[in-house]
């Protein structure tokens, strides 16, 4: 064993005594000494001390690196190699790991590699949307690839957003625009990755792109396809409230806004290309294949709501009267299936509604956790229903109100004083009426007894969950959690960064968040890319 000095962090966290670690390493014959913790002011000087002495490089038994690591290396430079000993399990342990960099006279090197300064975002949601114009703005090229028919995500199916009620795709669709015009944007839309390899600063990226069956550059978005296509079939965007045609553009505002060909339901009757003013439509493309060199991915591929029919007891996909959240949404928009009419999927006008809180999530069965947005969401679709029908009776079943964020409580009080009804005690059952309509089945907590509520309308605010689709890494890939969502480098200190170098974490991927916090999410993304591709080419 070499006489390298060791320097042991009297870290409070430790999961063995540092004095027992020093004795120990001293029998040994090694020079260990116990430091004040080193994240202290007392061990901050130490280390400025370390740094202006011309001793030999100094081994320093501390916290690891997706802790405070890099930070003591930045104050040290090369007088100091940081052994990870806090995440050891027992002492043996920590000595095999000092003992191996011990046996080691120089800090092992990290090989070069031409550093790209171009990014991938995986997703096209209001976080990788965010992620990319910061990024482009910036200076860098970006690749944003969406496996939709147009970028916009979640966002862009919902009517309005909470806590101000204002129109979500007034807010979003700007936002989409500038992502398409922007000159350091590649929008790669209808895309799949393939194959991912490499490492922080160079990956290597397969993506195939889909056939739209529609020329790109010509297609101008008439619509004039969609008149004569004769195939009709249930619409996804709508959530299978509407029918729309084979061809189509997938909703108004898309980006891009160019239609596509559903090849499975086509019957090659041509009427598309013959009616298409422009040419632009060849039902013989086949996908195409693009390869990408980056520098860093950013993962914002978010989450996927709870299938209800699990809950059989809700009866969702039984009784028609029984929608979800999103379907709500889609229903009182403008936009939506009914041109915004608040109406039962069946076409009858909705007088009474209820909103049932915690469909799947807090459930052990289910979803052990909270999906955040589920209240505060509820309370907006309630104002929203009063919107269309001032004198509806509506009622929110819930088990706690978490309305949390800023102007969330506001919006609750506010709901309060509008007349929603706020019922404490989810229902444990939903049946269907003679008349077809649901019959909400629940225990008053507040009031006591057992109740049943016959409604025209069933809203079911169901959680998120982990989307579980693997992206293809060759070789590492970043860490999921028990629940399947990304896991972060640290919860704390480092909570955009992926457990994989160079790859970063946006917006519900990682966990169910909303829409203001998945923004600010891909805004720090955009900075932590920055910052490492910054870095990364200093050093080559």
């Amino acid at each position: 064993m070499t006489r390298r000095k060791v320097l042991i962090c009297a870290c409070p966290d430790l999961a063995m005594d540092g004095r027992e670690l020093a004795a120990r390493l001293k029998q040994a014959g090694v020079q260990a000494d116990l430091a004040p913790p080193l994240c202290t002011p007392e061990g901050l000087a130490r280390l400025k001390k370390l740094a202006a002495a011309k001793a030999r490089p100094r081994l320093v038994a501390a916290c690891g690196p997706e802790i405070h690591a890099g930070f003591f290396q930045a104050l040290a430079g090369d007088k100091l190699l940081v052994v990870d000993v806090r995440s050891a399990a027992d002492l043996e342990t920590a000595l095999g790991a000092l003992t191996l960099a011990l046996q080691t006279r120089e800090p092992p090197e990290i090989p070069a590699v031409p550093v790209c300064r171009e990014v991938l975002v995986v997703g096209g949601g209001v976080g990788g949307c965010q992620a990319a114009l910061d990024l482009a703005n910036a200076g860098f090229k970006v690749h944003l690839a969406e496996s939709s028919l147009s970028i916009g995500g979640t966002m862009a199916q919902l009517d309005k957003t909470f806590p101000t009620l204002d129109c979500s795709i007034c807010i979003l669709g700007p936002k989409l625009v500038e992502v398409a015009a922007h000159p350091n944007i590649e929008l790669l839309s209808y895309a799949s990755l393939s194959r991912i390899a490499g490492q922080a600063g160079s990956f290597e990226v397969e993506v195939t792109i889909k056939p739209r069956f529609v020329n790109m550059s010509k297609c101008v978005g008439c619509g004039t396809c969609t008149t004569v296509c004769p195939v009709i079939v249930p619409s996804r965007w709508n959530l299978g409230l509407k029918p729309r045609k084979c061809i189509r553009i997938i909703f108004a505002q898309a980006v891009p806004l160019r239609a596509t060909i559903e090849k499975d339901y086509c019957i090659d009757c041509q009427m598309c290309v013959q009616a298409c003013e422009h040419q632009a439509i060849n039902l013989l493309y086949r996908p195409s294949q693009r390869r990408l060199t980056v520098g860093a991915i950013v993962l914002a591929t978010g989450a996927r709501p709870f299938d209800p029919t699990i809950k059989s007891e809700y009866g969702y996909g039984r009784i028609p009267g029984v929608v979800t959240n999103l379907e709500f949404e889609r229903i009182v928009c403008a936009t939506g299936p009914t041109m915004g009419s608040l109406i039962t999927p069946e076409g009858q006008p909705v007088k009474r509604l209820a909103f049932i809180q915690c469909v799947g999530s807090r459930d052990r069965r289910f979803l052990p956790y909270c999906s955040g947005y589920c209240c505060t969401a509820s309370i907006k679709e309630a104002m929203l229903a009063l919107e269309h029908e001032p004198d509806a009776e509506v009622t929110i079943f819930f088990n706690d109100i978490r309305t949390s964020g800023k102007g969330f409580e506001e919006l609750y009080l506010r709901a309060r004083a509008a007349g929603v009804r706020f019922i404490k005690g989810l229902p444990g059952q939903i049946k269907e009426a003679g008349d077809g309509r649901p019959v909400i089945c629940f225990e008053d907590q507040e009031r006591g007894g057992r109740w049943e509520l016959a409604v025209d309308m069933a809203v079911l605010a169901v959680g998120l969950e982990a989307s579980g689709e693997p992206l293809p890494f060759v070789d590492l890939a970043p860490a999921k959690d028990g629940l399947g969502f990304y896991q972060e480098r640290h919860p704390i200190l480092h909570p955009l960064e992926s457990t994989l170098p160079g790859v970063f974490l946006a917006g519900t991927c990682q966990g169910p968040r909303d829409i203001a916090e998945t923004v600010c999410q891909g805004s720090g993304v955009a900075a932590r890319v920055i910052r490492l591709l910054t870095d990364l080419a200093g050093k080559s």
